[in-house]
């Protein structure tokens, strides 16, 4: 299979992903950071899947999203997981998980268009 179609491949898939992220932040306390962030991510992934990659962006992108992660989870107090009875948060250390995870796989994202990008 051609690197430029499975590109759009996980170009569609992210931008979906992405957008739902973008969703959900809705019901958080600071939807006015996190809804752009995922909104830009996937709008990254949609010209990504279109076949419209830039490198040097996709490098910052990693960059800031990564440092971000590790921010979040160097911020946490203690490990307590992902979830406890359901999705709501239950504790700060459990939303700065989320947090970082989130920040994460738009890295992972990235790095993908990134390295299937052949030109």
């Amino acid at each position: 299979m051609k690197t430029k179609n499975i590109r759009s491949y996980f170009g569609l898939l992210f931008s979906i992903i992405f957008l739902l992220f973008s969703y959900w932040q809705f019901n958080d306390p600071d939807p006015i950071l996190w809804v752009p962030i995922y909104g830009i991510t996937a709008f990254v992934s949609f010209q990504a899947f279109r076949g419209f990659v830039n490198k040097e962006l996709l490098a910052i992108l990693f960059i800031l999203s990564t440092m971000a992660g590790l921010q979040l989870w160097l911020e946490m107090t203690a490990w307590e997981g992902f979830m406890t009875d359901g999705l709501t948060m239950k504790t700060v250390n459990q939303e700065l998980a989320r947090e970082a995870v989130g920040l994460w796989i738009a890295s992972l994202s990235f790095a993908l268009y990134y390295s299937l990008d052949k030109k």
